[in-house]
């Protein structure tokens, strides 16, 4: 088998980069819509975000498994140095590297984004099930376990129906 080829590699992450930036793009605006949707609490654009993101999440799994092989067929192991020996390698107008960088940059806005909005989940769960248990009547997070490990008794366990 002939010796890969620098160039040719070149041209292929560039390619495959520029994909991945396009998907990660999306994905950023995908998470910016979801934010604006959890803010004004619009569910359907909630539920459509929600949905959107996996796709588009999953697509930069597949090409990021295609990256990843394409680094092994040309001789670098998979770990974490992988694409900068890649890099040293096959880039040497530096354009690789400039595409990884940004690859990159928009990955770490977009987990801080996912992040934020679970958050955001997170606080108004706390909400919905504290105001539930005004409801059913019982102190909120009162819910526990007792000394022996059992449930603790008492107004906690009462359905919404009988409060």
């Amino acid at each position: 088998m002939p010796a890969p080829s620098s160039a040719g590699a070149r041209t292929r992450f560039t390619e495959l980069l520029n994909e991945m930036l396009r998907y990660a793009a999306a994905l950023k605006k995908i998470l910016l819509d979801e934010r604006k949707a959890l803010e004004s609490q619009d569910t359907a654009n909630i539920e459509a975000a929600i949905e959107t993101k996996g796709n588009s999440v999953a697509k930069l799994q597949e090409l990021d498994s295609r990256r990843m092989k394409l680094c092994a067929r040309n001789g670098f192991a998979t770990g974490p140095e992988q694409m900068q020996q890649t890099i040293a390698w096959c880039d040497d107008g530096e354009s690789v590297a400039e595409l990884w960088e940004k690859l990159l940059a928009i990955a770490a806005e977009s987990s801080t984004l996912n992040m934020t909005n679970g958050a955001i989940i997170r606080v108004r769960q706390q909400q919905f099930e504290s105001s539930l248990s005004v409801l059913r009547g019982v102190t909120p997070g009162a819910d526990t376990y007792g000394r022996q490990g059992g449930e603790s008794s008492g107004l906690g366990h009462r359905s919404l129906a009988q409060a």
